[in-house]
C-alpha cells in the first residue's frame, strides 16, 4: 500500500502530537485560498518541507535539508492512506481558490528547489491521529518509527 508522507520537523511534530491531528494551513499567500494539509509521495524527504529563514536583512531564503534538520531539532513525519489526501496539485488548483500566479510561483520555486509537485496531495479537512499509519524520526539515514 502506497503512503502518503507529511513532511515535518521533530519541533512541530511535539505540536502537533498535543492537537491529536494535521491541520489545514494555506500553502499560498492568499487568504482566498482554501487551507490544505499538505503530503508528499516522495519516500525520503520533500524539498517543499524544507524550512524558510529569515536573513537580518529581511530576505526570505528557503533552507536545504540539513539546515531545516538542525534548525527543526530533527526531522520527522506523518504516514496516511492515499484516501486520506485525494486531491493532486492538480485538483488542489481548481479546488483552492489559489490565484494562477500564486500557484505557479509556488511550482516554479519547488521544482527549482528540487522538489516535484506531481507528487503533492493535499485534504481540505483536518486528519486525525487515529487516521495516521506511521509517525518516524529520521535517525542518521533511516526513518525510525516513533511511539505515539
Amino acid at each position: 500500500m502506497q503512503v502518503l508522507w507529511y513532511y515535518t520537523t521533530a519541533k512541530r511534530l511535539q505540536e502537533i502530537l498535543a492537537a491529536g491531528e494535521l491541520r489545514p494551513a494555506t500553502m499560498g499567500r492568499s487568504r482566498k485560498e482554501k487551507p490544505a494539509v499538505w503530503f508528499s509521495a516522495h519516500p525520503e524527504w520533500d524539498a517543499a518541507a524544507n524550512e524558510p529563514w529569515q536573513a537580518p536583512d529581511g530576505s526570505v531564503a528557503r533552507l536545504n535539508k540539513d539546515q531545516t534538520y538542525v534548525l527543526g531539532g530533527g526531522l520527522a513525519r506523518i504516514g496516511v492512506a492515499p484516501e486520506d489526501a485525494p486531491h493532486d496539485w492538480k485538483a488542489f488548483k481548481q479546488l483552492s481558490g489559489i490565484s494562477p500566479k500564486i500557484a505557479k510561483e509556488i511550482y516554479n520555486a519547488a521544482v527549482q528547489a528540487g522538489s516535484r509537485p506531481g507528487q503533492w496531495f493535499a485534504s481540505f479537512e483536518a486528519i486525525p491521529q487515529s487516521k495516521w499509519l506511521a509517525t518516524e524520526i529520521l535517525e542518521g539515514d533511516a526513518w525510525v518509527a516513533r511511539a505515539v
